[in-house]
C-alpha cells in the first residue's frame, strides 16, 4: 500500500505541474495575443492617412523596392516578405524638422517597430532560406509620395486584421514564394545549388564560333587572293620590260625555240 500510495502522488503532481505549464503558456499566449492587437490602432491608420493626403499635389516621384501583393496572393507569406521592407520606407521618408508630418511619421515609426520590440515578435522572422527566396519577390515601384503613403497603410490594415484575427505568422512560406515568385520550374537539381551554376551555357557561344571562323577563313582568301595578283602582275611587268615576251605562252615561245623574240627591224634612212 505504501508503494501504491507514491505512485499516486507522483500522478498527481505530473498532472498538477502538466496543468499549470499549459495554463501559463495559455496566459502567455494570450498576453503576446492581446499586447500583438493593440499596436496598431484607428487613430495610427488615421495619421497616415493624412500624411498621405498632404502629399496629393506632391509632383515628384520616388523609387523604392516592395512586394506585388496581387502576384504573391497570399496573406500571411506578403506580410513577412514585405514587412522589412516597409522599414526601409520609413526610414528614407523625412519630411521638415518639427512639422506636423515629421511628428506623424514619427509616430508610425514606433508603431512600426513596437511590432518587433516584444520577446517574442508579432510577426516571426524569416529564416535564412525563406529570406534568400522572398529577395526574388522584390519589385521595384516608382509612384508618386501620395501612392506610397496609401501603399503603406493599406499594409498596416492588412497587418492589423492578421492580427486581430490571432495570427502567429509561424508558416513556412518558402514553397509559396518558389512556386509563384520563381515561376514554374522542371524536376532537377535544388535551388540553392542551381543558383551557384554558371549563368553561360555552351550552347550559346557555337553559332558565335561559326560565324568567326567563317570570317576569318574570308579574309585570308581575299588576302591570298590579293598577294596572288601582285606576284602575277609583277611578273607580267618583268618580262616586258626585258624583252616584251608575253610570259602567258609557253606554247609560241616554245615554237621559236632559239630565236627568242622577234626583234623590230630598222631600215637606215
Amino acid at each position: 500500500m505504501p508503494r501504491l500510495g507514491a505512485k499516486v502522488s507522483l500522478l498527481r503532481c505530473t498532472l498538477l505541474s502538466s496543468l499549470i505549464l499549459l495554463l501559463v503558456c495559455s496566459i502567455h499566449e494570450t498576453e503576446q495575443n492581446s499586447y500583438c492587437q493593440q499596436i496598431i490602432t484607428e487613430k495610427h491608420l488615421a495619421e497616415l492617412e493624412e500624411l498621405a493626403d498632404t502629399q496629393m499635389q506632391h509632383p515628384g516621384r520616388v523609387s523604392f523596392k516592395f512586394i506585388n501583393k496581387t502576384q504573391l496572393n497570399d496573406s500571411v507569406c506578403y506580410v513577412k516578405a514585405a514587412f522589412p521592407l516597409l522599414g526601409r520606407i520609413l526610414e528614407r521618408t523625412e519630411f521638415k524638422e518639427n512639422s506636423s508630418n515629421a511628428k506623424r511619421m514619427q509616430a508610425v515609426r514606433k508603431m512600426y517597430n513596437r511590432i518587433d520590440e516584444n520577446v517574442d515578435p508579432c510577426i516571426r522572422e524569416e529564416d535564412d532560406e525563406e529570406r534568400e527566396l522572398s529577395q526574388m519577390c522584390f519589385e521595384e515601384f516608382t509612384t508618386s509620395p501620395y501612392e506610397m503613403l496609401l501603399l503603406v497603410k493599406e499594409f498596416f490594415q492588412d497587418i492589423n486584421q492578421l492580427l486581430q484575427n490571432q495570427e502567429t505568422f509561424e508558416k513556412d512560406c518558402s514553397q509559396v514564394y518558389l512556386s509563384t515568385c520563381l515561376g514554374p520550374r522542371k524536376a532537377g537539381p535544388p535551388p540553392e545549388q542551381r543558383r551557384k551554376e554558371p549563368p553561360a551555357s555552351e550552347g550559346h557561344w557555337e553559332p558565335l564560333i561559326y560565324i568567326m571562323v567563317a570570317s576569318v577563313v574570308a579574309v585570308l582568301l581575299a588576302v591570298g587572293g590579293l598577294l596572288f595578283y601582285k606576284y602575277k602582275s609583277r611578273v607580267l611587268d618583268r618580262s616586258l620590260e626585258d624583252g616584251g615576251c608575253d610570259p602567258e605562252e609557253p606554247e609560241r615561245r616554245a615554237l621559236r625555240g632559239a630565236r627568242g623574240c622577234p626583234e623590230l627591224e630598222t631600215q637606215d634612212l
